[in-house]
């Protein structure tokens, strides 16, 4: 069962019921007027419910998207730093004669979740 998060009410449940009762009970053109404005006003108030909350989500969207730019730029400084930095690695690496070091040493556990104590 899906939870309601927002519930849109019946448009001439919004309006002011006395829009349709001062008309004259034995006039039905003045009532079916009467209730037509009703309807009109209850469906303008639905659009205006509308238009809250649309700008309620595109905020809460906005401030994901803020977010994920942030992320993003963080991220690119930190490849901008590598990238940087890669060439004094690269070149002690490739002037290497002996590789056999490669091969004895197996290399570190990588885990997604490890934790370092950096001191």
């Amino acid at each position: 069962m899906p939870l309601a998060r927002y519930q849109i009410r019946n448009e001439y449940s919004l309006a002011d019921p006395e829009l349709y009762r001062a008309s004259n009970k034995d006039d039905p053109e003045a009532l079916l007027e009467g209730v037509a404005m009703a309807g009109l006003f209850g469906v303008l108030r639905q659009l205006g419910d509308l238009a809250e909350f649309a700008a309620e989500i595109f905020h809460d969207l906005h401030e994901e998207v803020m977010s994920t730019a942030a992320r993003g730029h963080g991220l690119m400084v930190r490849i901008r730093q590598l990238e940087a930095e890669f060439p004094s690695f690269e070149k002690p690496f490739l002037s290497q004669t002996d590789h056999s070091l490669f091969f004895a040493n197996a290399g570190v556990d990588w885990h997604p979740n490890m934790l370092l104590n950096i001191i």
